[in-house]
């Protein structure tokens, strides 16, 4: 499965408020919509492929920021 099915599938199922980080940390509705914009985001089939590691990279640190926050 390659970058773009997954991000297909991650957009038919995004993250809801309630998701419970690794950490413990329970997101709200409003981390969740800033996660899944990530998501959309690197999901548009124009961008260049350096353009969506960078999407997914900054989509890792958000997570992790919110997670260890």
């Amino acid at each position: 499965m390659n970058t773009l099915e997954r991000l297909a599938i991650a957009l038919k199922n995004p993250l809801r408020a309630g998701y419970v980080t690794y950490t413990g940390h329970v997101m709200t509705e409003a981390e969740c919509a800033s996660y899944n914009l990530y998501t959309a985001e690197a999901a548009r089939p124009w961008i260049s492929a350096q353009a969506r590691e960078f999407l997914l990279d900054q989509r890792h640190r958000y997570f992790v920021l919110i997670s260890e926050g």
